[in-house]
């Protein structure tokens, strides 16, 4: 069949995350990830290992990774790995319930309960031969002292009087990201965030997944890596200021784990060129850039020895990494010569060991190694050559992958701060003088492996006798058909019974000579663009008898596979082709700069006049329109600064056709014929040309009606050329506060749009929208009324509404009123949010003279000022489809009456 058809079939059967990514942890890793091992031990100790059915429910809460990684580990090791392929292959054509039910002859709830059963029974025991961190050491950062829920990369001071980490905040405040923060490292108590990462244009993110600062020997600086445009940037940060001292930006794809030398006057960072990771050398002040390794090997994590001679670093070269087969080793740590880059890998690592630092004295390197099963910090002795547990936690020494920096040594205090995982939390711990906890050098193999699986076969292959893992009595089975005949399931037979049984997880993943594909014979093409629908509208066809008139429309999106190139075409015909509205987009999303193009045509009708006539036996009713049908070609472009801001040029041409339509019906005293459509005179076309250019800048965050935190701006300058002529200004600002974060919001906004020129009022501005100045519309008039038609003069009792420059002004606080009602089922009754708000706007046009409260003796021929209002207003989010707006408005001026305003879309 066609290679990847079971994986399409699978994603349109959308099994749960811990399905497919706790499966593509087991086949990639292997049954024995001390990593996954920690989580499940802690969920087992405080009770918190979720059922199949939570998973399912709350990947938010339960990791599907760890946890759907652990699942697949018992099915591996109870039925033989062959029983994972099957489980997925039957996936794509009876679901994911059935599938289990057929392989292994339980239901999912059955499967949970053997599963729970068995990680409590494979974890519990262990507790009580393990630490937990309060016996030996003090917390530090936890969310009871220092606030926030997650702490990450601790990184000392010298001195051992400051620690920077990485950390939410007070989620009242907004302060939901990981931000880069610092705290008293006696008290862990908070003293000031530093950097704000996220929503900051020049720290778009920071590495809190490999990387960790690093404080310059004097306390007086700090070294950490950001993202900013997209690329990895090295900063040095002054302290006490919390400000940019110095921005290094390196020839480098990537940059992590900056460390200060000990004389401050250099850092060495592990950098990323190629897709390889070595170690470089660089001047504080962003000069003499030195590579000391170049090789193919990954190196990570440098920390300079107190003396500054040697560098200790994390790395996967040693005698177990083959790259010809593409073997890699466990991680060991190496030391460098900072001076001829000579490298010693340190003897008898087991597992892997990550993330060194010097003890103060420079006679030894603490560093993490998940040897025993557990991440738990080591010690190397140079003098003695031997490795020694200072560790042996119920947890981990670890964060959130196993590559984290989790260590710091204050060598000036002779502190050691880790970070620490349990009960579902990070937290950092301190302890004093790490070396008193120094014991009998570590013995391989003389401790049991925390990691090891919940079945332990005597070899990769054999499993326990088949007769301990029947199903339980009365639940369905099913059969499989082997080579030698059917068999239950269940039971999976010994390796004796057959010499073509199938190699486990665990063999595959140690020969990576097995089943390789000969890359020599690969095919190599060149990727072509072909579009594929990714959306096809349900078409819609009707038909009006009074007017004899068929009408009908449809819509279809297609792109490629990588999304890069899209096409839009939309289509609604009534009754002919010159009253079509049709739409043609492209967009080419392949480059940073991108650009869209397109047509379209949309015919609008204006009324004009009614009137009646008397003919012998009959009377004649006429409706007349002015029917404008407005076509467009047009040519946009944007170009990303960064995450948050970007440029936008356009280009737009169009031509409006101008024509009278008049609608007829004939009628006498008890019959009216069918109406019909009468055209009228034609007038001329009016072309122009339009480009524009503008500066935006977004880094707002929504909540379920609106944005709860951020700024957005948008500036622009329009130029209109042709049978019309002005030029058109906006300017629009947009702050979101939290008074408490997605809980009390205050919303303010400052618009203002200006056209200047000889026919600036041919498209005239109307502030009594329902988003700009409230109140002034609904029962007042109607606004067509006041927005004259393409050019002629608007006729209305409200006429200080429309004008060509206007300025807006809106302030309104939020709050939700339903975060989400429940009705007992997955459906739910959609989030509705309350809001306060005022309103200010000021239309006025040229000759017309604008003043900021209303001027005695006001003459509204020549005079305009702001009309205002205030109320209240409700936002209910239609299951994302629209957003309702019901406002009750009280307007300030022309004695209007309060009144309520219904609308849809977004809150500004």
């Amino acid at each position: 069949g066609k290679a990847g058809a079971n994986l399409q079939n699978l994603a349109q059967v959308d099994p749960p995350l811990w399905f497919m990514e706790g499966m593509a942890e087991y086949l990639s890793i292997g049954p024995e990830h001390p990593l996954t091992a920690s989580w499940l031990r802690d969920a087992a100790v405080t009770g918190n290992v979720p059922t199949i059915a939570q998973m399912t429910e709350r990947p938010d809460k339960y990791f599907p990774y760890r946890y759907g990684e652990s699942l697949w580990q018992y099915i591996g090791e109870r039925w033989g790995d062959a029983a994972v392929g099957e489980i997925l292959q039957n996936a794509t054509t009876l679901g994911v319930a059935r599938a289990f039910q057929r392989q292994l002859g339980l239901t999912l709830h059955e499967l949970s309960d053997d599963w729970r059963e068995a990680v409590l029974a494979k974890y519990l025991p262990q507790a009580a031969t393990l630490d937990r961190p309060r016996s030996f050491a003090q917390p530090l950062l936890t969310p009871k002292k220092s606030g926030g829920e997650i702490f990450l990369a601790p990184a000392l001071s010298n001195d051992g009087s400051l620690i920077a980490f990485l950390s939410n905040g007070n989620a009242k405040r907004g302060e939901l990201f990981i931000d880069l923060w610092l705290a008293d490292a006696r008290t862990g108590k908070r003293i000031k965030r530093l950097v704000e990462s996220t929503v900051n244009p020049s720290f778009e993110e920071l590495r809190l997944l490999y990387s960790q600062s690093s404080f310059s020997n004097d306390g007086k600086s700090l070294a950490f890596t950001a993202q900013r445009e997209g690329k990895d940037v090295l900063y040095i940060l002054d302290v006490a200021r919390g400000r940019v001292r110095k921005r290094l930006d390196l020839p480098l794809d990537g940059v992590t784990s900056p460390a200060f030398s000990p004389d401050d006057r250099r850092i060495v960072f592990s950098g990323t060129r190629g897709g390889l990771s070595d170690l470089f050398i660089v001047d504080v002040d962003g000069k003499n850039l030195r590579q000391l390794t170049n090789d193919k090997y990954g190196d990570l994590q440098p920390s300079w020895s107190p003396d500054g001679t040697r560098i200790a670093f994390a790395s996967d070269r040693g005698p177990g990494t083959n790259l010809a087969n593409l073997k890699l080793a466990k991680w060991t740590v190496s030391i460098i010569d900072a001076q001829t880059s000579a490298i010693q890998t340190l003897p008898a690592q087991g597992g892997l060991n990550l993330n060194p630092v010097w003890s103060p004295d420079g006679r030894q390197v603490a560093f993490i190694s998940d040897r025993t099963g557990i991440p738990n910090v080591f010690l190397f002795d140079f003098a003695d050559s031997q490795h020694y547990q200072i560790t042996n936690v119920l947890g981990g020494v670890s964060a959130i992958t196993e590559y984290s920096p989790a260590l710091s040594w204050a060598r000036g205090a002779d502190k050691l701060a880790f970070t620490y995982y349990e009960r579902g939390d990070y937290t950092v711990w301190m302890v004093e003088n790490p070396r008193s906890r120094k014991q009998a050098a570590f013995v391989p193999g003389a401790t049991r492996d925390f990691a090891a699986g919940y079945i332990r076969p005597d070899t990769t292959l054999r499993r326990l006798d088949s007769l301990t893992l029947r199903p339980r009595a009365g639940a369905p089975t099913s059969v499989y058909r082997g080579p030698s005949g059917a068999r239950q399931s269940s039971v999976v037979p010994s390796t004796e019974s057959s010499g073509n049984t199938a190699a486990s997880v665990a063999a595959l993943n140690a020969d990576p000579d097995f089943a390789l594909p000969d890359t020599s014979r690969f095919r190599e093409a060149a990727y072509k663009v072909r579009l594929h629908p990714d959306y096809i509208s349900s078409p819609s066809i009707g038909y009006t008898p009074n007017y004899g008139t068929a009408s009908g429309g449809t819509a279809f999106v297609f792109s490629d596979l990588l999304g890069n190139h899209q096409l839009a075409v939309s289509a609604n015909i009534y009754g002919r082709l010159s009253d079509a509205s049709v739409f043609v987009g492209y967009a080419n999303l392949s480059r940073r700069l991108q650009y869209t193009t397109g047509i379209s045509q949309d015919p609008v009708y204006v009324p004009a006049t009614q009137s009646s006539q008397q003919f012998s036996g009959f009377t004649r009713f006429s409706s007349s329109y002015v029917r404008y049908v407005i076509r467009s070609a047009f040519l946009s472009g944007q170009y990303p600064i960064n995450r948050f801001t970007r440029f936008e040029t356009a280009l737009q041409f169009n031509a409006i056709g101008q024509s009278v339509v008049s609608l007829v019906t004939d009628c006498n005293n008890s019959f009216c014929a069918d109406t019909r459509q009468v055209d009228g005179e034609s007038r001329p076309s009016i072309n122009y040309l339009t480009p524009s250019t503008a500066f935006v800048s977004d880094n707002t965050l929504f909540g379920n009606t609106g944005p709860v935190v951020g700024r957005r701006m948008r500036f622009q300058a329009a130029h209109t050329l042709g049978k019309l002529s002005y030029s058109d200004l906006l300017a629009d600002y947009r702050r979101y506060d939290p008074i408490i974060f997605n809980t009390l919001t205050l919303a303010t906004r400052v618009l203002t749009s200006q056209s200047i020129g000889r026919d600036e009022g041919f498209f005239p501005k109307y502030i009594g929208r329902p988003d700009f100045v409230r109140g002034y519309d609904r029962a007042n008039f109607n606004p067509y009324d006041c927005t004259s038609a393409f050019g002629e003069t608007p006729t209305c009792n409200n006429a200080e509404l429309v004008g060509s420059r206007v300025v807006v002004a809106n302030a309104e606080l939020r709050f939700p009123i339903i975060r989400r009602f429940d009705v007992g089922s997955s459906f739910g009754l959609p989030p509705v949010d309350g809001l306060i708000f005022g309103d200010a706007g000021l239309a006025w046009s040229k000759g017309l003279k604008p003043f900021l409260t209303r001027p005695e003796n006001y003459d509204s021929e020549t005079q305009r000022y702001p009309l205002t209002s205030y109320g209240a207003g409700l936002r209910v989010n239609l299951f994302n489809l629209a957003i309702l707006r019901w406002d009750y408005a009280v307007p300030q001026q022309h004695a209007r009456k309060p009144n309520w305003t219904f609308s849809l879309g977004a809150s500004f």
